[in-house]
């Protein structure tokens, strides 16, 4: 009888192989992700950063001349009024866009009837086409629209005399208009940031606080407000991103006018790149903006983000 050969031992993939397959089948995934970012986004970046040192204006063969488009940036008077502008407004609607969504948020948290309904009558301002918001804003904010009618008729202000909010120069109204706008459409949105993060709040935290005393007001400053310290800080970054990042409420509802008083830095390099053709100069701004941007996510870092970490 013959002998049977004993079984040839395969040998398995080891930890390492397997864990490596797995790696780099997951890189196959991301690939073109990650290869449109680098390309669409960082390879712009970088090209446009070139542009910056060159005299690029719509045709031209682009030459390279330094620092020119800086030193005419930070010396433009216009572009002045543009930093102070955007960073007004960044800081009204920040401030008041994270506190307001804050406060609707404890509110639409707490146990009252109909609170479905007010969280989506809130919110659907937020979804809506921005263009469609500042166009219906307005029409709210004519002489004759529906604000100036509000203020005198139904609130009786008898002394108010009716203004034109987005062309009176001399009421210095356009800006203030453009602020209502953001905060009234983009705090819905936060305020389902707080909304997700108050319901990780433990509630025997808060019947700890009630055995103490500590109720209503002191509550929400002593016990809500600290415990949404990380949301906080990334509300307030995002906030003020997209704040300095302002461009089409102030091109559809006034152009920057009047008298350049909703000029913004995006704005105005809207007009450089597209109006002028000046594409150098807009660039040269383009990364003015990105270095006060990071300058202030920094600041932010430091004074409301440094605490998170020891938590």
């Amino acid at each position: 009888m013959a002998t049977q050969a004993p079984p040839v031992a395969v040998p398995r993939a080891s930890g390492m192989n397997r864990k490596t397959l797995e790696a780099l089948t997951g890189y196959l995934y991301v690939a073109p992700w990650i290869i449109s970012s680098i390309v669409f986004t960082f390879g712009a970046m970088l090209y446009v950063f070139y542009l910056s040192f060159t005299d690029l204006q719509l045709l031209n063969t682009p030459q390279l001349i330094g620092l020119d488009n800086y030193a005419k940036v930070l010396s433009d008077p216009l572009f002045h009024t543009a930093v102070f502008n955007t960073l007004l407004y960044a800081a009204v609607v920040t401030f008041c866009q994270t506190w307001l969504a804050l406060i609707l948020a404890v509110v639409l948290n707490a146990k009252i009837r109909g609170k479905q309904f007010f969280r989506t009558a809130w919110y659907i301002p937020s979804v809506t086409s921005s263009v469609v918001i500042s166009l219906i804003f307005v029409w709210i904010f004519q002489k004759d629209g529906i604000l100036n009618y509000a203020l005198v008729t139904l609130f009786g202000w008898t002394g108010f005399q009716p203004v034109a909010w987005l062309t009176d120069a001399s009421a210095h109204t356009a800006l203030p208009a453009l602020m209502i706008l953001s905060i009234s459409t983009t705090a819905p949105t936060f305020m389902l940031y707080f909304l997700a993060a108050l319901q990780d709040v433990p509630e025997e935290v808060y019947e700890a606080a009630s055995l103490d005393g500590c109720t209503g007001v002191a509550r929400f400053f002593r016990i809500t407000v600290p415990m949404l310290r990380p949301i906080i800080f990334l509300v307030v970054v995002l906030g003020t991103i997209g704040t300095l990042q302002i461009f089409d409420q102030a091109y559809i509802m006034t152009s920057g006018g009047p008298l350049n008083q909703t000029t913004t830095i995006n704005f105005l390099i809207y007009q450089s790149a597209f109006t002028n053709y000046n594409m150098a100069y807009a660039a040269a701004m383009s990364f003015v903006l990105f270095v006060l941007i990071f300058i202030l996510f920094l600041v932010q870092n430091r004074f409301l983000g440094g605490s998170n970490t020891g938590q």
